[in-house]
C-alpha cells in the first residue's frame, strides 16, 4: 500500500523515480503500527508533543480524539504567523496520510 501511494504521489507531482529510489524512500521498515488506548484520566497525559514525522509517509486512522496539528507555511486568511501550529479537528474513520521528512 505504501509503495502504491508513493507511486501515485510522485506521478501527480511529475517526479520520475526508478524502482530502486522508491525502495530507498520506503526503507527497510515497511509498516509500524501504534495503538494508543484512551487514557482514563486525560488531564495527566503529556502525549508526543508537536513534531514532524521523520519517515516517508505516516498513515493515521483517526478516531474521535483530537491532537493532530499541521505546521503552516503561511496563514494568510487569519493573519497567523509563519510556522504556526494549527489543530486539525478529527474526523472519525478518516485516513490521514502525512508526508514525512524523508520524502
Amino acid at each position: 500500500m505504501v509503495r502504491r501511494i508513493l507511486e501515485v504521489l510522485m506521478e501527480k507531482l511529475g517526479v520520475t523515480l526508478e524502482e530502486s529510489r522508491i525502495d530507498d524512500l520506503i526503507g527497510l521498515k515497511m509498516v509500524n503500527m501504534n495503538f494508543y488506548p484512551t487514557c482514563p484520566n486525560p488531564d495527566l497525559t503529556v502525549g508526543v508533543g508537536r513534531h514532524s514525522d521523520m519517515g516517508t509517509l505516516t498513515m493515521l486512522l483517526q478516531d474521535g480524539i483530537d491532537g493532530l496539528y499541521v505546521k503552516m507555511e503561511e496563514d494568510i486568511t487569519s493573519g497567523g504567523k509563519k510556522g504556526e501550529w494549527v489543530e486539525i479537528p478529527p474526523i472519525p474513520g478518516a485516513l490521514v496520510i502525512n508526508v514525512g521528512d524523508t520524502l
